[in-house]
Protein backbone atom coordinates (compact mmCIF):
# COMPACT_ATOMS: atom_id res chain seq x y z
CA UNK A 1 0.00 0.00 0.00
CA UNK A 2 1.28 3.37 -0.47
CA UNK A 3 0.65 5.19 2.25
CA UNK A 4 1.92 8.81 3.47
CA UNK A 5 2.34 10.00 6.93
CA UNK A 6 0.65 13.28 7.30
CA UNK A 7 2.43 13.87 10.43
CA UNK A 8 5.82 13.27 8.95
CA UNK A 9 5.39 16.07 6.16
CA UNK A 10 7.45 18.85 6.65
CA UNK A 11 6.80 22.47 5.47
CA UNK A 12 8.69 22.17 2.64
CA UNK A 13 6.77 18.72 1.82
CA UNK A 14 8.21 15.29 1.95
CA UNK A 15 9.28 13.07 -0.88
CA UNK A 16 7.92 9.27 -0.94
CA UNK A 17 9.65 6.61 -3.42
CA UNK A 18 9.34 3.15 -3.51
CA UNK A 19 7.27 0.40 -5.17
CA UNK A 20 4.01 -1.67 -4.92
CA UNK A 21 3.18 -5.06 -5.79
CA UNK A 22 1.60 -5.03 -9.36
CA UNK A 23 -1.27 -7.31 -7.95
CA UNK A 24 -2.97 -3.85 -7.18
CA UNK A 25 -3.69 -3.43 -10.63
CA UNK A 26 -5.80 -6.25 -11.18
CA UNK A 27 -4.69 -6.72 -14.46
CA UNK A 28 -5.49 -10.68 -14.53
CA UNK A 29 -9.47 -9.69 -14.60
CA UNK A 30 -9.22 -7.09 -17.73
CA UNK A 31 -10.82 -8.52 -20.73
CA UNK A 32 -8.72 -8.81 -24.05
CA UNK A 33 -5.26 -7.57 -22.38
CA UNK A 34 -3.19 -10.35 -22.28
CA UNK A 35 -0.11 -9.43 -20.29
CA UNK A 36 2.44 -11.84 -19.63
CA UNK A 37 4.76 -10.63 -16.98
CA UNK A 38 4.59 -7.43 -14.95
CA UNK A 39 7.05 -5.18 -13.09
CA UNK A 40 6.30 -3.57 -9.93
CA UNK A 41 4.29 -0.17 -9.65
CA UNK A 42 7.14 2.56 -9.58
CA UNK A 43 6.18 5.38 -7.70
CA UNK A 44 7.92 9.10 -6.99
CA UNK A 45 5.58 11.28 -5.03
CA UNK A 46 5.90 14.33 -3.32
CA UNK A 47 2.85 15.22 -0.71
CA UNK A 48 2.51 18.53 1.00
CA UNK A 49 0.09 20.09 3.63
CA UNK A 50 -2.06 23.18 2.32
CA UNK A 51 -3.92 23.87 5.34
CA UNK A 52 -5.91 20.87 6.35
CA UNK A 53 -5.67 19.21 2.72
CA UNK A 54 -3.15 16.55 1.41
CA UNK A 55 -1.82 17.35 -1.85
CA UNK A 56 0.41 14.70 -3.71
CA UNK A 57 1.68 15.19 -6.82
CA UNK A 58 4.46 13.29 -8.93
CA UNK A 59 4.80 10.29 -11.40
CA UNK A 60 3.77 6.22 -11.03
CA UNK A 61 4.39 3.49 -13.73
CA UNK A 62 4.54 -0.14 -14.51
CA UNK A 63 6.53 -1.93 -16.99
CA UNK A 64 4.36 -4.52 -18.37
CA UNK A 65 5.05 -7.44 -21.37
CA UNK A 66 1.98 -7.86 -23.28
CA UNK A 67 1.47 -8.85 -26.99
CA UNK A 68 1.10 -5.98 -30.16
CA UNK A 69 -2.83 -6.13 -31.89
CA UNK A 70 -1.67 -6.14 -35.37
CA UNK A 71 0.82 -8.76 -35.08
CA UNK A 72 0.91 -10.65 -31.97
CA UNK A 73 4.84 -10.49 -31.45
CA UNK A 74 5.48 -9.91 -27.56
CA UNK A 75 6.46 -6.26 -26.31
CA UNK A 76 7.30 -4.33 -23.36
CA UNK A 77 5.92 -1.42 -22.71
CA UNK A 78 5.77 1.11 -20.44
CA UNK A 79 2.42 2.45 -18.53
CA UNK A 80 1.71 5.21 -15.61
CA UNK A 81 0.85 8.82 -14.94
CA UNK A 82 3.66 11.30 -15.52
CA UNK A 83 1.69 14.16 -13.96
CA UNK A 84 -0.38 12.89 -11.13
CA UNK A 85 -1.62 15.08 -9.22
CA UNK A 86 -4.24 14.62 -5.97
CA UNK A 87 -5.90 17.12 -3.70
CA UNK A 88 -7.40 15.16 -0.88
CA UNK A 89 -9.70 17.49 1.35
CA UNK A 90 -9.20 17.99 5.64
CA UNK A 91 -7.51 14.70 5.82
CA UNK A 92 -9.00 12.84 8.84
CA UNK A 93 -6.21 10.23 9.42
CA UNK A 94 -2.50 10.87 10.37
CA UNK A 95 -1.74 8.16 7.57
CA UNK A 96 -3.67 8.24 3.99
CA UNK A 97 -3.53 5.13 1.61
CA UNK A 98 -2.89 6.68 -1.73
CA UNK A 99 -2.95 2.93 -3.23
CA UNK A 100 -6.61 4.13 -4.97
CA UNK A 101 -5.55 6.89 -6.40
CA UNK A 102 -2.47 5.76 -7.63
CA UNK A 103 -4.20 2.42 -9.46
CA UNK A 104 -7.06 4.74 -11.09
CA UNK A 105 -4.02 7.04 -12.58
CA UNK A 106 -2.03 3.62 -13.62
CA UNK A 107 -5.25 2.13 -15.41
CA UNK A 108 -6.83 5.17 -16.96
CA UNK A 109 -3.33 5.98 -18.70
CA UNK A 110 -3.25 1.90 -20.28
CA UNK A 111 -4.55 2.27 -23.79
CA UNK A 112 -6.71 -0.34 -24.82
CA UNK A 113 -4.84 -1.96 -27.24
CA UNK A 114 -1.29 -2.08 -27.59
CA UNK A 115 0.92 -1.79 -31.08
CA UNK A 116 4.53 -2.71 -31.32
CA UNK A 117 4.48 0.65 -33.64
CA UNK A 118 2.22 3.02 -35.28
CA UNK A 119 4.23 1.90 -38.31
CA UNK A 120 3.49 -1.79 -37.66
CA UNK A 121 1.98 -3.95 -40.59
CA UNK A 122 0.81 -6.59 -38.92
CA UNK A 123 -0.20 -10.18 -40.50
CA UNK A 124 -1.12 -11.29 -43.99
CA UNK A 125 -4.67 -12.90 -43.48
CA UNK A 126 -4.22 -14.92 -46.13
CA UNK A 127 -0.89 -16.62 -45.55
CA UNK A 128 -0.74 -15.25 -41.84
CA UNK A 129 3.14 -13.78 -42.59
CA UNK A 130 4.24 -11.15 -40.24
CA UNK A 131 4.30 -8.13 -42.64
CA UNK A 132 7.01 -6.46 -40.63
CA UNK A 133 9.49 -9.24 -40.65
CA UNK A 134 9.23 -10.74 -44.19
CA UNK A 135 7.14 -11.16 -47.40
CA UNK A 136 3.68 -11.69 -48.04
CA UNK A 137 3.96 -15.75 -49.15
CA UNK A 138 0.39 -15.84 -50.84
CA UNK A 139 0.79 -12.42 -52.96
CA UNK A 140 2.50 -14.06 -55.92
CA UNK A 141 -0.53 -16.88 -56.00
CA UNK A 142 -3.12 -13.84 -56.07
CA UNK A 143 -1.74 -12.22 -59.33
CA UNK A 144 -2.14 -16.17 -61.31
CA UNK A 145 -5.39 -15.95 -60.07
CA UNK A 146 -7.46 -14.25 -62.45
CA UNK A 147 -9.54 -11.54 -60.96
CA UNK A 148 -13.33 -11.64 -61.12
CA UNK A 149 -14.96 -8.72 -63.50
CA UNK A 150 -15.98 -5.85 -61.45
CA UNK A 151 -19.68 -5.34 -60.64
CA UNK A 152 -20.99 -2.53 -62.81
CA UNK A 153 -24.73 -3.11 -61.07
CA UNK A 154 -24.72 0.58 -59.50
CA UNK A 155 -22.67 2.10 -62.28
CA UNK A 156 -25.94 3.86 -64.46
CA UNK A 157 -25.94 5.42 -61.08
CA UNK A 158 -23.29 7.47 -62.26
CA UNK A 159 -24.31 8.65 -65.61
CA UNK A 160 -27.49 10.34 -63.82
CA UNK A 161 -27.91 14.18 -64.24
CA UNK A 162 -29.78 15.61 -61.64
Amino acid sequence: MIKINTARIAPEGLHVKGEEDSAILELESMQGIPVFQCSPIHYDLNAVMVGQDLLVTGTAFIELETECVTCLDRIKVRVGDPKICVHVEKVPEEEVDMTPEIREDILLAMPSRFKCSDKCRGLCPGCGANLNKEKCRCSSKRKKQKQPPADNTWSALDDLKL
